[in-house]
């Protein structure tokens, strides 16, 4: 008797299904993994950032020349900033920016003194007020 001729197998349908499983299972928990990954990025909550000074407008118009350093302290609270050399210079700023939002609500007010006393007030702001570069001596008005 002859020896058969041993033929290779030929794979089950079954088995290369069964081959190939395991490979479609990491490919499809790696593309579902990327997929929550890309929607949760679209999810982070930002915070809002808020520096410096509240500068309440109405506080703000309520500031003169002629006020002592106290009556200013009382308006707007302690100055974010005063010049180290004289001490003749109160800055106030203010800045808010809701958490995903590129637009930020700014203001600044400086404060400047004479002899305890103010002299002249630059207003910078959301509410319309002029610009720093702008600055209004109110103690010119005041001379017409």
């Amino acid at each position: 008797m002859m020896p058969a001729i041993m033929r290779p197998h030929a794979p089950d349908q079954n088995q290369e299904n069964q081959n190939h499983a395991p490979r479609r299972g990491r490919l499809l928990a790696a593309a579902s993994g990327m997929l929550a990954l890309l929607l949760a990025t679209g999810c982070v909550y930002r915070i809002n950032i808020q520096q410096g000074n509240f500068l309440d407008p109405e506080k703000v118009a309520q500031l003169q020349p002629g006020m002592t350093r106290s009556q200013v302290r009382y308006l707007l609270g302690t100055p974010l900033a005063s010049t180290p050399f004289g001490n003749n210079r109160w800055d106030y700023v203010y800045y808010f920016r809701r958490g995903h939002s590129h637009d930020a609500e700014q203001r600044k007010v400086t404060v400047y003194f004479e002899e305890e006393k103010v002299t002249r007030i630059e207003r910078f702001g959301e509410d319309g007020t002029p610009a720093p570069d702008s600055t209004v001596d109110e103690n010119m008005d005041a001379d017409a």
